[in-house]
């Protein structure tokens, strides 16, 4: 079998790079794919407000992101410096180009007005944002033109804050513990999305949210997903009766997904029950023999994987650009929708070579010179 090096995650400082898990691309490539298809579903007058929406595949994301940054970093030659670097390079400069054209396209020229969205409101949730720090409770408004882009900030605090001190937590040795870890993360995560989450904070204007604690939802969904990634990490670290399970029965894992798909589409049952399978998805995907990691890692697949994150950047972007092109979407025809579909796929693969690649490797030659 042929080596790759891991894409997304890539640390400068460790000379051994371990092999890339191949079917954990895959699948940040699926995640990718249905916030993008969800976030267009829901601007279809005959699926608007459908229970199954974006918000669930953006936990999976969390939980890949603890799960990953544990397999590619180790206490003993982790550098900060680096390791900052690295993350830098993999997400801010798509994430900059993609804020500045949010703004250009769809709220400087129709949303900024005085009453709903005073200018001032405007340039310091623009300020926020260009720091990540626009979805911090206290800090920020959790407001993002980019809507997609919330999770980037989230996502931010746990590279800054959260990761470093995980990394160097031992995890428990008992496997009971590990099971007991990702049960309480994702049923928290759960419970304050169902009880708590408000869609409006995202969106710019002036909004009061519906509870004091809505404001931190966002925040603690990714803490929370990337606890349990860590937490699976442990798992497969030590190849133990959970991973052991996950793997054996990864069709069965995969058939629980879907299941809770038709149920959710059927009313039947809450959508974001998804994150309580997250980290067992994950788990099961670490086994290169099964079926569906075959899948999951097969060209196709992997390569959505590798432009996931510009389709997930992208997407809600090219939807603004066709807002401004063939007006609003409630009078969109099929075609459209089509258009709109293979705009983002061939956006997505311009901007990651166009971007993506040459960004992250001007930005690591500028810390190799350093050096």
């Amino acid at each position: 079998m042929k080596i790759h090096q891991i894409e997304q995650s890539s640390p400068v400082q460790d000379p051994s790079p371990r092999p890339e898990l191949r079917a954990l691309t895959g699948l940040r490539g699926l995640a990718a794919t249905a916030v993008a298809l969800a976030h267009f579903q829901n601007t279809i007058p005959a699926y608007s407000g459908t229970p199954f929406m974006w918000h669930n595949a953006v936990d999976l994301f969390f939980c890949l992101s603890g799960f990953t940054l544990s397999y590619v970093y180790n206490r003993e030659t982790f550098q900060f410096s680096s390791y900052l670097t690295a993350r830098i390079a993999r997400i801010y400069p798509l994430y900059l180009v993609c804020l500045i054209a949010a703004g250009a396209l769809y709220v400087w020229p129709s949303v900024v007005n005085p009453i709903s969205y005073p200018v001032r409101t405007a340039v310091s949730d623009f300020a926020l944002q260009l720091a990540m720090l626009n979805a911090w409770p206290v800090v920020g408004s959790g407001v993002h033109w980019d809507s997609p882009a919330w999770s980037l900030s989230v996502e931010w605090f746990c590279y800054v804050l959260l990761f470093p001190i995980l990394l160097f937590q031992k995890a428990s040795p008992s496997t009971s513990t590990r099971v007991l870890c990702i049960a309480v993360t994702t049923v928290a995560s759960f419970f304050l999305f169902t009880f708590f989450y408000d869609d409006l904070l995202v969106t710019p204007q002036l909004h009061a949210p519906k509870s004091q604690w809505s404001d931190w939802v966002a925040l603690a969904r990714g803490v929370l997903g990337f606890i349990a990634g860590w937490a699976a990490f442990a798992s497969f670290q030590k190849r133990d009766g959970l991973y052991l399970a996950c793997t054996r029965f990864s069709t069965l894992i995969w058939c629980g997904v879907a299941l809770i798909v038709l149920l959710a589409y059927c009313r039947l049952t809450n959508p974001h029950a998804l994150i309580v399978v997250y980290p067992f998805v994950v788990l099961a995907a670490t086994d290169p023999t099964s079926i569906t990691s075959r899948l999951l890692g097969s060209k196709p697949l992997h390569f959505l994987g590798v432009i996931s994150y510009s389709i997930y950047m992208t997407h809600f972007v090219v939807f603004l650009a066709a807002v401004d092109l063939f007006g609003p979407s409630a009078t969109w025809p099929l075609a459209v929708y089509v258009i709109l579909a293979a705009a983002t796929a061939a956006v997505s693969v311009g901007t990651y070579f166009a971007i993506e690649m040459p960004a992250r490797k001007a930005i690591r030659g500028i810390q190799r010179s350093a050096l």
